[in-house]
């Protein structure tokens, strides 16, 4: 009978078929893999000749582990990696992050930034002359409302949105949690 089989088996895995008991991680071992994440992301701004950090970049293995898709140099000034900087910072209080987000801040202004007012998408990130004839005439509504408000918010002097009162969507909106 096939069944008994699998009863052999029921201590080593959990309901789900994952090795449960010898697969759990620390808190300190979440931040570690999410802090080589946000250096990762840190990296795409860097290595970047303006700053700012493109849409797509290919992974290699050797000494450029990535390079930047020749086809997707673009950049739409996306909130993810200044995102992973602020919940970082909050859990970390590590001052690089907010560093990190600073560069990326003054990337942006100096290439991104429009006179008249706003700020424009990038044709392509290796552009480093005149910073107006790289920008694309559209700017994406979650530019300020995300990538703008996680810069603004790791300044902020006071935290007004606290990890443990509020959860931020994937649109960066802060709803309170209840204790219901």
């Amino acid at each position: 009978d096939d069944d008994d089989d699998d009863d052999d088996n029921d201590d080593d895995h959990g309901d789900d078929g994952s090795r449960s008991s010898e697969m759990t991680m620390t808190d300190q071992e979440y931040i570690a893999i999410a802090e080589e994440l946000g250096e990762t992301c840190y990296q795409f701004y860097k290595r970047s000749p303006s700053g700012v950090a493109p849409e797509i970049v290919q992974f290699r293995t050797g000494q450029d582990d990535f390079v930047i898709d020749a086809g997707a140099a673009h950049s739409l000034l996306r909130p993810e990696a200044v995102e992973a900087f602020y919940h970082l910072y909050r859990a970390t209080g590590d001052n690089r992050w907010r560093s990190y987000a600073w560069e990326v801040f003054k990337a942006l202004r100096k290439w991104a930034r429009v006179e008249e007012g706003g700020y424009a998408n990038l044709k392509d990130v290796r552009w480093t002359m005149e910073p107006r004839k790289n920008q694309d005439d559209r700017m994406e509504s979650f530019f300020l409302s995300e990538t703008m408000k996680y810069i603004y918010l790791m300044f902020a002097k006071e935290d007004p949105l606290p990890v443990d009162k509020y959860v931020l969507n994937t649109e960066a909106h802060p709803f309170p949690i209840s204790s219901h």
